[in-house]
């Protein structure tokens, strides 16, 4: 993890280097190991590096090749070392160290816009390319490293972080209206577009280039919708999985200092730990100490410890088991005055004292099992499929076995609904569409959200587009591959970054590894859900490496407890007699009233229930609070800065 900052002004004009500075210094908590600036007329680049690698201790960016034609800053890891080292040296470029920024800055040397496609890992880079008097930007294919920037007619700015662009004062600050709609609407389908007007983001997956001439955008990779894994036998199927995950572990295991690892009793992250320690009591190369972190919550149902404690048992490690802390409103508050954006979600914030732990025992980089759920869950679309091949008897036990009451009650996420609605021929979904939009007034639009913002913004054309228009095999696939271009998967990926960045801890997630995603895309469905038992594929490849009552774990720990009594730090109850984006007519508060009304409801039933509308309350109200506080000047909501008045009277 690093902090990147750029400047390139299209019309010549020599960049500000005093805003340099100050972009760069805005995300010195990045990297606290080093900075550097470099400038040649209308290009200025800045870096602030942490040393998370044995590489990085030799590393100096902005880095120069030899000819000082090329200059790079580099926020990132490349996995794939030793082949693209080869590969660099077989094209006759030398290497004179291999840090990953030379490797970097040699693989754009030798095969300009193509490089990215070649290289493996989490980065977010910037060549300026004097010989072509431009700038090359690119960003991995999860976007697991952050990349914004600004452009207007004359300047261009990126950087790391959204608040770095408004160090230049000129940068305008107004809601994106548009963007703010499908925020809301929990189910985003934009990228690239954040929520403010003009400040972007570089999509995921993509290249970009800028010069006097403008500004292209280019696709480097995506899912190869023909490519198909088969094996004879389940065991074929969980070797050649495990050798990817393997490898995927292994790569990122290459740190400065010992290697921390969450640990939250789940098979996703019990399944990381359990392949790092065995890769690194196997092999001597690897000269690591594993260190594992885990959340545990005393006598509450959401508490996973003995599952983590049975994992690490089982490899001879002394678990961290940390105790969260209570939610606060004020470092929430501090957190969008910091980054002058929405707020950590309450199962992030939990996490605080557990990276705060790993900084002590001197860890730099930390694994997560983020990821299995988005790659090896499966797809209720499986029953489309079946259908569609007249499967219906096989179908009708699949559904029966699954034993998924909770999906089957709500109608609009039915196993049947789901099996049932791809069959309908698209040229019939339109016309479904066109009577309810037109004749009964109804735009797809969720009740909470003001139906004449709605239609102004275009909400429901947004959330249809970019939806996968590849020919996939099944249904089961092409709603995969939907979740891989969510806007949602990219905001809370860069949540996550951010928050661990405050840590100075670089987050490394192995089930996002590009190698394992590709498979995970090529195989049967039956091998990701078989049964009812998702992840069928992982939980046959860890036999014999995980404990069999981890290994076996059906569901997880309900966390929405977490969100509401987040939303009572906040006030939430006062706070909606008052919402400011009620008065923007962006939502209805009426709406937003039944829902907090059915959810308290809800809560007063159990001590832990699984609460409705959860999600869509913190949603609403992290808007709230980053529109107060941004827009309004406030340090405060209205209604807590009413309770203050009301008291000193």
């Amino acid at each position: 993890m690093s902090g990147i900052a750029g400047i390139f002004n299209l019309d010549g004009r020599p960049a500000d280097l005093a805003l340099l500075r100050s972009m760069t210094d805005a995300v010195s908590y990045r990297g606290p190991d080093g900075v550097g600036y470099w400038a040649d007329g209308p290009v200025a680049l800045g870096h602030r590096l942490l040393h998370a690698t044995p590489e990085s201790l030799g590393e100096s960016q902005p880095l120069l090749d030899e000819t000082g034609d090329l200059c790079l800053v580099l926020d990132g890891r490349v996995d794939n070392r030793e082949e693209l080292c080869a590969e660099v040296e077989q094209a006759g470029t030398r290497l004179r160290d291999r840090t990953d920024a030379e490797l970097v800055l040699k693989a754009y040397a030798c095969w300009d816009d193509e490089c990215p496609a070649r290289i493996l890992g989490d980065f977010a880079f910037v060549v300026w390319d004097r010989r072509k008097r431009r700038l090359f930007c690119a960003r991995d294919v999860l976007g697991l490293k952050p990349f914004y920037y600004y452009l207007d007619g004359h300047r261009f700015l990126c950087g790391s972080a959204l608040h770095q662009l408004f160090e230049d004062a000129s940068v305008p600050r107004r809601p994106n209206e548009a963007m703010i709609g499908e925020y809301l609407s929990l189910a985003p389908r934009s990228r690239d577009e954040t929520l403010y007007e003009g400040i972007r983001r570089l999509t995921p997956a993509h290249s970009m280039t800028v010069e006097a001439g403008g500004v292209r955008t280019a696709r480097y990779w995506d899912i190869d919708p023909a490519k198909q894994v088969r094996h004879s036998t389940d065991a074929e199927y969980a070797e050649h999985f495990l050798s990817i995950f393997k490898e995927a572990v292994r790569c990122r295991l290459r740190a400065h200092g010992p290697v921390g690892s969450e640990l939250s009793g789940g098979v996703d992250s019990s399944s990381v730990v359990s392949v790092a320690q065995f890769l690194l009591r196997q092999e001597e190369p690897i000269n690591q100490r594993l260190e594992t972190f885990s959340a545990v919550f005393p006598g509450l149902p959401t508490d996973e410890s003995e599952y983590a404690r049975e994992v690490a048992a089982r490899w001879g490690l002394e678990p961290n088991l940390v105790l969260p802390e209570k939610f606060s409103a004020q470092a929430t508050r501090r957190t969008v005055q910091r980054f002058l954006d929405i707020p950590y979600s309450p199962t992030v914030v939990i996490a605080d004292p557990l990276k705060a732990r790993a900084c002590e025992k001197g860890c730099r980089v930390l694994l997560t099992g983020q990821g299995g759920d988005d790659w090896l869950t499966g797809s209720v679309y499986q029953y489309a499929d079946l259908l569609r091949q007249l499967k219906i008897r096989q179908c009708l036990r699949q559904i029966r076995e699954d034993h998924r009451a909770d999906l089957i009650v709500d109608p609009r996420y039915s196993l049947l609904y789901c099996g049932l609605r791809p069959l309908v021929p698209e040229g019939v979904r339109r016309a479904v569409r066109w009577v309810r939009t037109r004749a009964l007034g109804r735009d797809g639009r969720p009740p909470w959200i003001n139906p004449q913002f709605s239609r102004k913004i275009g909400l429901a054309e947004r959330l249809r587009r970019d939806r996968a228009r590849v020919a996939f095999s099944s249904y089961a696939l092409r709603d995969m591959h939907d979740g891989l271009r969510s806007g949602w998967h990219t905001l809370a990926l860069e949540l996550i970054e951010r928050h661990a960045s405050e840590f100075r801890v670089d987050v490394r997630h192995p089930f996002h590894d590009r190698r394992l995603i590709e498979f995970a895309f090529a195989i049967p469905e039956e091998q990701r859900l078989r049964r009812g038992q998702s992840k069928f594929v992982l939980r046959q490849a860890m036999q014999g490496l995980l404990p069999d009552t981890v290994r076996q774990r059906v569901g997880k720990a309900d966390g929405s407890h977490m969100y509401a009594d987040a939303l009572d730090a906040l006030g939430a109850e006062r706070v909606i007699d008052s919402l400011s984006i009620a008065s923007q007519g962006w939502v209805d508060k009426d709406q937003v009233n039944r829902m907090y009304k059915e959810m308290a409801a809800a809560r007063e039933t159990s001590d832990y229930p699984a609460l409705p509308h959860i999600m869509t309350l913190w949603t609403v109200f992290n808007l709230e609070l980053w529109f107060n506080m941004v827009f309004l000047k406030g340090e405060s909501l209205p209604s807590e800065r009413l309770a203050v008045s009301s008291q000193k009277a």
